[in-house]
């Protein structure tokens, strides 16, 4: 899913992506909150034009068409009536938020055996900065789901000015990466930190604090019981679903070694099984609203001691 406000970049960076990837280009569906369109000539490539859904957010009134558009791009490959690919890109309005269609893509009773969010992708103007994320609530929901944030346009800033706003969105959300590019093509790559290491430079302004949004690390040396955690995962969602923003990290399960996890909001995708070398014990991110951080890494310890009996 590739999300952003407006003007952030979105359908350039699609464009450049789709150049590269030639014939292996995926399939675009193209979402925009207006009637008129424009960038489905911009990111025709060839003879595959993207499945254009137009008057309305895919998060919302075009939901319903959103899933049907799904269907229909498995119904034809199926049928043999286009190439098979393993990928599909989501370009959303830039007023939309991300939470509801992972939720579809992974609710829905046909999609969810055919399709799983990769990740979501979500562009940041380095002109704005941070000014669109202060005003704009779905800016914020959209940065918060985010698995990998792309800084765009940062050409056309100072360096100097890049890099705080590389800095302040790395506080904002610390398990997402970020990306620097300018006219669609990377300058450099940043890796998540941690929500606890120390700020290399001025902290996030004012205005982004009182949005209420904190981060919690919480880290355990030992396996966890996988019951006793969703129990527990599924009452904190149960009570804070809506101030849950995000949720993301590795869980060394008992019998069954480490495991990620990813959640957005209420969501949480189905965990994955990790085959390669990773680091032993247990880290997750929580990225929450006008909840306090101290009584949530509490109640996790507590969970933990009560496991532990």
């Amino acid at each position: 899913m590739l999300s952003g406000f407006l003007g952030s970049g979105k359908t350039t960076l699609l464009r450049r992506v789709l150049a590269r990837a030639g014939a292996n280009a995926p399939a675009v569906i193209l979402n925009d909150f207006g009637q008129a369109m424009v960038d489905d000539v911009l990111l025709t490539t060839g003879e595959e034009r993207p499945v254009v859904l137009a008057g309305g957010c895919a998060c919302c009134t075009r939901l319903d068409d959103l899933a049907l558009s799904l269907a229909g791009l498995l119904d034809v490959e199926q049928r043999g009536g286009g190439p098979r690919r393993d990928h599909v890109v989501i370009e959303t309005s830039g007023l939309a938020d991300p939470g509801p269609i992972a939720f579809t893509v992974a609710h829905d009773p046909v999609l969810k055996h055919h399709y799983a969010l990769a990740r979501v992708c979500v562009t940041v103007d380095a002109l704005t900065g941070l000014g669109g994320i202060e005003q704009h609530d779905i800016a914020l929901r959209q940065l918060l789901a985010a698995d990998e944030v792309v800084v765009t346009k940062a050409d056309l800033v100072a360096p100097g000015k890049v890099n705080e706003l590389v800095r302040a969105l790395q506080q904002l959300n610390p398990s997402a990466g970020v990306s620097v590019t300018a006219s669609g093509e990377l300058l450099r790559a940043e890796a998540a930190v941690s929500a606890r290491s120390e700020p290399t430079g001025p902290p996030v302004s004012d205005a982004a604090h009182t949005t209420g949004v904190s981060t919690l690390e919480v880290v355990t040396g030992e396996p966890l019981d996988w019951q006793a955690f969703s129990v527990w995962l599924s009452l904190l969602l149960h009570t804070h679903g809506g101030d849950v923003l995000r949720v993301k990290g590795v869980l060394d399960i008992q019998g069954v070694g480490p495991v990620a996890l990813n959640g957005v909001q209420h969501i949480v995708h189905r965990p994955e099984h990790l085959d390669g070398p990773v680091p032993p014990g247990t880290r997750l991110v929580f990225i929450v609203r006008d909840i306090d951080t101290k009584l949530l890494e509490r109640s996790f310890h507590t969970f933990l001691t009560i496991n532990r009996k």
